[in-house]
């Protein structure tokens, strides 16, 4: 295989990578609280194509550059803000994440859509525990009706006698030094990582209650960015299709009989 034939391949590797990355984007366009990918391509170059730029020779080196994915990244812009209704029904408007305890440890998430299970425990739609500012999981029994949460967090819930609120403790959220590379966990969930940073206390909150964060894929972008992939992986494949014809007719002239 010669130098032109591995730039082709590389490229659509690259190029496939991407188109699944895009894909995956879309099918989660109306997943609450989820967060869009996006990676980060470059070139590879050989030893040959170094030394030509280190002697200043400004001659061509196509054949010797190769197409690469050098990292995948998430976008943490936020998505519109939906008016659900649902008192357990949670959006952070701004940076931060909720908070919650699985079975592989502590997680993070911006899909606010909770609710009560049989315990009266506060869970996402996994099951999960929510977690409030001292890390525990959060009980409001059978009141979650009666809840009321407060732009920080703060938990009330009304007594039914007195009609007065009762605290009932803080939601805990948290930030991150470069959230862009947490690292998916299921659907909608996060996982640090050494490049995020470890999850910081959001001190300042600004937590909506009766509303969702809506997926922040832009499908148009999307959809536009899609089409373009295909036809560059398409005509990649033609380009290696071509320099694999290139290959047997030299092997065929070579070693045909004379």
């Amino acid at each position: 295989m010669n130098g032109g034939s591995y730039v082709a391949l590389s490229g659509i590797i690259a190029e496939g990578q991407k188109l699944n990355m895009i894909t995956n984007n879309l099918a989660n366009a109306n997943t609450v609280g989820y967060k869009s990918n996006g990676s980060l391509f470059g070139e590879f170059l050989s030893r040959k194509a170094i030394q030509t730029l280190d002697s200043g020779n400004n001659k061509p080196f196509v054949d010797k550059a190769y197409p690469i994915t050098l990292n995948s990244y998430i976008n943490n812009s936020q998505g519109p803000l939906k008016k659900t209704g649902n008192r357990l029904d949670l959006a952070i408007n701004g940076d931060g994440f909720f908070v919650l305890q699985t079975p592989d440890g502590i997680k993070f998430t911006r899909n606010g859509v909770f609710s009560l299970n049989s315990a009266g425990e506060l869970v996402n739609q996994d099951g999960f525990p929510v977690l409030n500012i001292r890390k525990k999981p959060i009980f409001l029994n059978e009141r979650g009706s009666d809840v009321t949460i407060t732009k920080n967090g703060i938990i009330n819930l009304t007594d039914p006698l007195t009609n007065n609120e009762m605290y009932y403790g803080q939601i805990l959220t948290v930030n991150f030094n470069n959230p862009k590379y947490l690292s998916k966990y299921g659907g909608t969930m996060f996982s640090a990582t050494k490049n995020s940073g470890a999850p910081v206390l959001n001190k300042n909150p600004d937590i909506l209650q009766g509303y969702v964060e809506e997926s922040n894929v832009n499908e148009i972008k999307d959809m536009a960015e899609m089409i373009n992939v295909s036809q560059v992986h398409n005509n990649m494949v033609e380009v290696l299709k071509s320099y694999s014809n290139v290959n047997n007719t030299t092997i065929n002239t070579i070693g045909a009989p004379v």
